[in-house]
């Protein structure tokens, strides 16, 4: 099986008129995501978009979720925004579902990739799912609004301005979705992971960059969240 053959079952990415019975199947996205833990750097067999039943989100497949295609709730906190996005059956991508979303929206959904990454005005800013905090063995990223602790893996623990390759860091990064240590240096920007903060990606007329240094009641006018929905099949 290849990402080829999945095409003509999910769908051809060219069409846009897309009605319920072509969505993916679970077995299909399980699919997708083996195919892709084989060959994350496939290129043009990365796997095709796939009908979109929610309006201003785009189904990313490698990731099995349906991703808002702006930021909302500008000037809300990481705290607030949990709330928020809660209370609309939503959730905050985490650090690896952020990758993916990217890497894959590089390739499928340029103007998204180009709203987040590019370096220019306005600002952007976007919560991501992560809060860092140091206990007796060492630092923990905790996800999933701080329901889910892992003890963080040896990842960048030095920040970089300027910089790190931001197409290395997409293309390898740690199970937990940060840079690894051996990184090679870019014009991406990274602020290592403090404890009692949480992640951020941010873009602006001087940097793109992912920092790990903000506090979770912090809030900006420019600083938003972008929805999550995993649908019941």
């Amino acid at each position: 099986m290849t990402f080829s053959n999945l095409r003509s079952a999910i769908g051809n990415s060219s069409k846009r008129n897309w009605n319920w019975e072509m969505r993916p199947t679970p077995e299909q996205v399980a699919q997708i995501k083996a195919l892709w833990k084989k060959n994350p750097n496939s290129g043009d067999e990365l796997p095709p978009p796939t009908p979109s039943i929610l309006n201003g989100f785009e189904f990313i497949p490698t990731i099995g979720l349906y991703v808002a295609r702006e930021i909302t709730y500008l000037g809300s906190s990481w705290e607030e925004s949990h709330k928020l996005l809660q209370q609309e059956n939503s959730r905050m991508l985490t650090p690896p579902e952020f990758v993916e979303f990217l890497k894959y929206s590089k390739i499928h959904f340029p103007d998204i990739y180009e709203s987040i990454t590019a370096v220019r005005n306005p600002g952007r800013r976007e919560h991501i799912d992560a809060f860092f905090e140091s206990r007796q063995d060492g630092m923990y990223v905790l996800t999933k609004n701080k329901t889910n602790a892992e003890k963080l893996e040896d990842c960048l623990m030095q920040d970089k301005k300027p910089g790190i390759d931001l197409e290395f860091y997409l293309n390898s990064p740690t199970k937990q979705g940060l840079p690894k240590s051996e990184t090679p240096e870019g014009e991406f920007y990274f602020w290592y992971p403090r404890d009692n903060r949480v992640a951020r990606f941010d873009a602006n007329s001087g940097f793109a960059g992912l920092g790990c240094y903000d506090g979770s009641h912090y809030c900006d006018v420019s600083l938003g969240v972008r929805a999550a929905k995993q649908l019941e099949q």
